[in-house]
Parts: C-alpha cells; structure tokens; sequence
C-alpha cells in the first residue's frame, strides 16, 4: 500500500512538473483587444480582412515636428539592409527632399530594394533627371496617373489622387502622417506623425503594396517582362526574385530613439476614388462618443454627411473642438473653411483658429481611448475623392498624450464666436458663400 502510495504521489509531483514547464513556456499574449464598443468600427474599417483588423504589440513614436521626422526617419534609412517603401503625396526638389534621395543612392548601392510611389499631380514640375537618377541607379519610381495613356483616358482619373504619405523599411518600421518630404514640413510647419515598429507595420506594407500593384505604369511593367524573360535588367527591378530578408541585421527601433509607448493596440485604414471608407468611419467615431471629441485639421469643408454626424455630436453635449488655422497655406481654403463656422457654433461646436504657424496637422482623439494620426483632413476631397490613410491607436494612454498635444496646440487659439461670424462685412460673407458652392472639388 505504501509502495502504491508513494507511485501516485511521484506521478503527480511529474505532472505537476510538467504542467509548470508547459504553461511558464508559453508567451504571455500582448494583445488587448479594442473595447466592445469600438469592435464594429474595427470591423468595419478592416473591409472584413482578419489581416486588417487592429494587432497589438506595436510600439509607437508621436511626432510632432519636422526635424524630429527627418532625424528619425534618416537613421531609419541609413539602418535598413533589405527593402524601403516610400508613397508620398509631395517629394519637393530642395535640400531637405535632396538629403533624402542622397542616402535612397546610397542605400541602393548597397543593394537595398528601393520602391518610391509618388503622387504626380502634386509633383507636375518635378525634373525628370531628378528622379532618373534614382531610376539609373536601380530604384523603381512610379507615378499614380499613367500619363502614357491618351489625354482623354488621364481626364477622367485626373481628379483621383494619392494623398497617402507611408514609409516602411525592411517590413519593420513603419511611418504614417500628414508630413510630405521637403523643406515646409521640416522646418516650418506643424504636423503630426507618427513611427510604428510591431505588428501593424505589416498593415502599412499591405497598403502601399496594394497601391503599387494597382498603380503599375508602362516602364515597370515593361522591365519586369524583361526580368520574367531573363533579360538583365536593374536588379531592383526583377520582382520575380524578391529580395531575401537576411537573418540578421540592425535592431529596430532606432537605438536614439526609444518608442514612447509600447504595447499598443494599432489599426491602418485606407479609403480613396469614390470610397466612402474614412468618412463613414469618422462619422461612427463622431456617433460614438460620450464626452469630447478633439480634431487638428489644416483644411475644414466637410462633406454634408459628416457635417450631420459633428452636429448631432454636439447636440448631444459631446464636447466637440476642431482646431484650424486662422491662416491655411491656400488663402481660399481659409475663406472655404469659414464658410461653416456659423452653422457649427450655432450646433455647439468649438471652432479653434490658432494663429501663427501653419498647422498641417490630421488627428482625431475621442474619450481618452481612441486615436487617430494620418492623412484625412476634413475636407470632401479627402472624404471622398483622394486616396488617404490613418493609424487608430486603441488605447487610454496614447489618447492622453495625443489629447495633450492637441491643448498645447491650442493654447492662444481664438474660439469664434457667432459674435465675430456677425461682424463679418457682407463682401466677406459673399465670398464664403460663393466659394463654399464650389470649393467640394477644388
């Protein structure tokens, strides 16, 4: 009886043992879901892909000014051993446009994979030999319009354009914003961005992926036949064998720059040409909300149907503050965008107009939990027209320090009043109202 006894307790100590070796190897799981309440936006803005829903794991950086950006992104550059992926709205040819191509040459010949996509119609007087260089050196450079086709097959996509600005390295580090690459966004403006290493990197990778292929003009198409066939070709160029991701390499993130908030759940969002995506996703972010909502936007001409959504918002005691530049950068976006600030104050709204330097600023933050930082300003052609991404960032942390900013940037702002909208001599009011009719497609 003993010897049995003594077998049974031997047994479970083995067990025991076991089990603790099964469960202290297993990985804690980082990911902290979204709240209920935010699971059908989550959904939604995913277009039902599981690969799009929100991941957790992600470390991120707030940006918040240009020099910051170029240092970061530049050490960034200057690390990656495999790929870059570059998608910008505007690349300007001045010196801080040129110390970016400067190590893109570098890092290709180094044998680093180089794909740049950039938006033409923003970059209509860029000098051919500018990009060529990069072009002769082995990177794949594309624009978003095939101006190879016949003018009257460009007219009727012409109005579409690419206002996305993402960068992703080595498939680890990702950057998403409102800052193009030139001298204003480095060292003039305000702006937000933000640096992702995680996860949802893979998320902005899809993205531009997705966007290349669609957006394929004739010459790649033509050198990636040749590749296909044999034929030499740059070596960037033959897609067919893409670049092996070796083993090893540089640790990511950047060590001078350590991620200021880590773990954090992170979703990528696109919409553009005709998709409602974005706009029906700030409109359930607007229906969500209980306590505020804070939004930074350069440029304020939202469509009809988020204009109901902020109203009803407001009328709900949701305390909803916009913050726009008293002065854009477009003299008339400025008399566009106080076009609706009568209507919206009389809704409840907080309209904020900072003075000063231009704020070109696209963030969201709603009840100190939810998030957002990209390229969608509140404008009908980013609502509806342009193609636009956003990050959303699902957590309570990150929000305070985005909720932060957004009263930083708003300290000496002037709050309109239905006092000063009164004020207005009626030459003022005129030009508003006609340029309201017709700035929805400018």
């Amino acid at each position: 009886m003993r010897r049995l006894l003594t077998v049974f307790w031997l047994c479970v100590l083995l067990l025991a043992a076991g089990g603790g070796t099964c469960f202290s190897a297993c990985p804690k799981e980082p990911f902290s879901p979204p709240d209920a309440a935010y699971l059908d936006l989550a959904q939604f803005l995913s277009r039902g892909v599981p690969e799009m829903m929100p991941s957790g794991g992600n470390d991120i950086d707030i940006i918040t000014s240009g020099k910051q950006k170029w240092e970061m992104l530049m050490a960034d550059l200057e690390a990656a051993h495999s790929t870059i992926c570059m998608e910008y709205y505007r690349w300007r040819e001045d010196a801080a446009g040129n110390q970016i191509r400067d190590i893109i040459l570098r890092k290709l010949s180094e044998g680093v994979q180089v794909k740049i996509l950039l938006e033409d119609m923003a970059n209509a007087f860029f000098r051919i030999d500018y990009y060529q260089k990069m072009r002769d050196a082995g990177a794949q450079v594309q624009f978003f319009t095939d101006t190879d086709h016949h003018l009257y097959e460009i007219v009727p996509d012409i109005n579409y354009r690419d206002h996305r600005k993402i960068v992703v390295i080595d498939s680890k580090v990702g950057y998403i914003g409102g800052m193009n690459l030139g001298l204003p966004n480095r060292d003039v403006w305000k702006d937000t961005h933000v640096r992702i290493t995680g996860p949802a990197v893979s998320q902005l990778e899809r993205l531009f992926n997705d966007m290349w292929a669609a957006h394929k003009g004739p010459e790649l198409i033509r050198m990636e036949k040749k590749a296909h066939a044999g034929v030499p070709v740059p070596e960037s160029y033959a897609e067919s064998k893409p670049a092996q991701k070796p083993e090893s390499g540089p640790e990511y993130p950047v060590k001078t720059y350590p991620a200021a908030f880590h773990n954090k759940t992170v979703q990528a969002a696109t919409s553009g040409a005709g998709d409602n995506l974005l706009e029906e996703g700030v409109c359930r972010i607007l229906r969500l909300s209980k306590r505020y909502v804070y939004i930074q936007t350069p440029y304020f001409c939202p469509s009809d149907t988020l204009l109901r959504a902020m109203k009803d918002a407001a009328r709900r005691g949701v305390d909803l503050r916009i913050l726009v530049p008293a002065e854009a950068d477009s003299h008339l976006m400025t008399v566009v965008s106080a076009s609706f600030f009568e209507e919206c104050v009389k809704a409840g709204m907080h309209i904020l107009a900072s003075p000063g330097v231009f704020n070109h600023s696209k963030t969201i933050v709603c009840d100190d939990y939810l998030s957002t930082v990209g390229t969608l300003n509140m404008d009908n052609r980013s609502l509806r027209i342009n193609h636009e991404a956003i990050a959303l960032v699902y957590d309570g942390e990150f929000a305070a320090a985005c909720r932060h900013l957004f009263l930083s940037r708003a300290e000496g702002a002037s709050q309109v009043g239905e006092a000063d909208i009164a004020s207005l001599p009626h030459r003022r009011l005129r030009a508003q109202k006609f340029w309201r009719g017709h700035a929805r497609q400018l």
